[in-house]
């Protein structure tokens, strides 16, 4: 399926197990709830793409880009995200799960109600995100930047941090 312009594309529920996306383009297409079982990401501009309900847990999500993409209920469980650019990102109600978002940028984004256990949110940049209601139990945030984030109804049992509590 390599070299295909899937820009702003509706594949919503599309089976990709095990497809070779290398060189497709997929900014901004829908991919609800599609199975990505097998395939890379690392390195894709996925910028603005619709990724609802996905699971990519375990996912090397190295050099990915993100920004304004729609992670909601999505499973980011174990995935590798240092250093991605995850801005104005919308990851409410998901699984974050051992995650690794080592100096990730997720400047306003919204977090709402996402799950981040034992996740690895060292040097990260949370400038405005939003993450009422959220749980962040092990949570580790050793210089990260919370200037301007919401933490309404938030549980902070993380570490490392002045606003950890516990």
């Amino acid at each position: 399926m390599g070299c295909r312009d899937l820009t702003a594309t509706t594949l919503v529920g599309f089976d990709f197990s095990d497809k070779d996306l290398t060189g497709t383009i997929l900014a901004g297409a829908d991919l609800t709830n599609a199975n990505l079982t097998g395939v890379d990401l690392s390195g894709k501009d996925l910028t603005e793409t619709i990724l609802v309900g996905l699971d990519l847990s375990g996912k090397d999500l190295t050099g990915t880009i993100l920004a304004g993409a729609d992670l909601t209920n999505a499973n980011l469980s174990n995935a590798i995200l240092k250093n991605v650019n995850l801005s104005n990102v919308t990851l409410e109600n998901a699984k974050l799960l051992d995650v690794d978002l080592d100096s990730a940028n997720l400047t306003n984004a919204n977090l709402r109600n996402t799950l981040l256990v034992d996740a690895n949110l060292s040097n990260a940049i949370l400038t405005g995100s939003d993450l009422s209601n959220a749980v962040l139990t092990g949570t580790i945030l050793t210089g990260a930047n919370l200037e301007n984030v919401i933490l309404s109804n938030t549980i902070l049992n993380c570490v490392d941090h002045p606003i950890c509590i516990g």
